[in-house]
């Protein structure tokens, strides 16, 4: 008589993890070194020029502007997740497909409620970084005593006022639009959003958190809209800068 013993789990070898945690060392240190050379060049430079405070100015305006951008997608992002999955149905029938997807999800839901805000707001934060410096010609802009003849608006709004207003109004485009999808996705991993053959069946709940959201994207929307015909000012053509004629009486109107 035989007898056959299962088979032993794999474990990872010491050795393995040795490596693999050298090798993420390595590249670390790799990384950290070719930042740091870059920074510490760039000092250099300037403190020889003698504008070192233009480097720390630039350099501060960056770390503000990521930390800004960081907060302003990750909290909306974490606030839609987590009301989305407290207003979640709680005897909901769910069809075979959803309840093989939450047993797959449930293990990681908490990782992955902080870790998908943290994901997009690291990606938010890098492109607030690459805006500093319309904010800071935004937050220093001065008036330059000349109006333009179409809005009567001083010349200073179409330098630092709109390019501001547009990159902020696109921001909250992106939050919105991010909040509006992990929205969506939970409602739908946990019953609020329940598709059938022939129907649509959305909570109460999920309704209401999915119309303020989309109705708040419109609102902004129609802000961008608005701020547009600033924009056409100054455009530009293949002939000529500014507005046409076709911008004067048909669009800005």
């Amino acid at each position: 008589m035989t007898t056959t013993s299962a088979p032993n789990q794999a474990t990872p070898s010491p050795v393995r993890r040795a490596i693999g945690i050298t090798l993420a060392v390595i590249a670390v240190v790799v990384v950290g070194f070719f930042v740091f050379a870059s920074l510490f060049a760039d000092w250099l430079w300037f403190d020889q020029l003698g504008f070192s405070g233009v480097l720390v100015t630039q350099w501060t305006g960056r770390v503000v502007m990521f930390l800004v951008g960081f907060l302003a997608m990750a909290l909306p992002v974490f606030a839609a997740i987590q009301l989305a999955y407290r207003l979640r149905p709680v005897y909901a029938r769910l069809s075979s497909q959803l309840d093989h997807y939450q047993e797959v999800v449930e293990p990681l839901r908490r990782l992955a409620m902080w870790g998908i805000p943290v994901f997009f707001g690291f990606f938010a934060g890098f492109a607030a970084s690459a805006q500093w410096e319309t904010v800071w010609l935004w937050a220093n802009g001065v008036d330059t005593g000349t109006t333009d003849p179409e809005f009567q608006m001083d010349i200073g709004f179409y330098l630092f006022s709109v390019p501001f207003f547009s990159a902020a109004l696109g921001f909250v485009s992106a939050v919105l639009l991010v909040c509006l999808g992990v929205t969506a996705l939970v409602s739908y991993l946990y019953g609020s959003v329940r598709v059938g053959q022939r129907e649509l069946r959305i909570s109460k709940a999920a309704r209401i958190q999915l119309a303020i959201i989309a109705g708040l994207y419109l609102l902004v929307q129609g802000a961008s809209l608005w701020l547009d015909r600033f924009k056409t000012l100054t455009s530009s053509s293949d002939r000529i800068t500014g507005a046409s004629y076709v911008d004067v009486h048909a669009v800005i109107p």
